[in-house]
Order: structure tokens, then sequence, then C-alpha cells
């Protein structure tokens, strides 16, 4: 029952905050989109990141030593 009514919230604020971003001037919602557009990439990376740290397993990655002796070899 908890989830239901959480998911109506959500549903909720989310057609509340589409009518809230049709009010914003076209040139307000240009600079929101310049600062968000980073940090949405930056979140991207994070959670890929956090994924592959979970996934990786003993022996899948080299040392940051390991790493520089390979790229002398190249």
């Amino acid at each position: 029952m908890k989830n239901l009514d959480l998911r109506i919230q959500i549903q909720q604020l989310i057609t509340q905050i589409g009518r809230e971003i049709e009010q914003i001037p076209e040139d307000d919602l240009e600079q929101v989109c310049n600062v968000l557009e980073p940090l949405y990439y930056d979140l991207y990376a994070f959670r890929a990141i956090l994924e592959a740290q979970q996934n990786l397993k003993p022996g899948d990655s080299l040392t940051r030593d390991e790493a520089l002796q390979f790229l002398q070899l190249l």
C-alpha cells in the first residue's frame, strides 16, 4: 500500500514539475540546462564507477604502477 501511495505522490510531483517548468522563461531554462548537464554526466560517470567497483574481482584491474608500466610499453 505504501508503494502505491508513493508512486501516486511521485507521479503528482512529476506533473507539477512539468507545469512549473513550462512557466520558466526560455533564457532561464537555458541557464539551468547549462548547470544541470555537467552534473548529469558526473552522476552518470559516478554510477558507472560504483557499478564497476561492485563487479570487479581481484586481478580484474591494474594498480597505478602497473598501468604506468603498461603505458610506457606503448
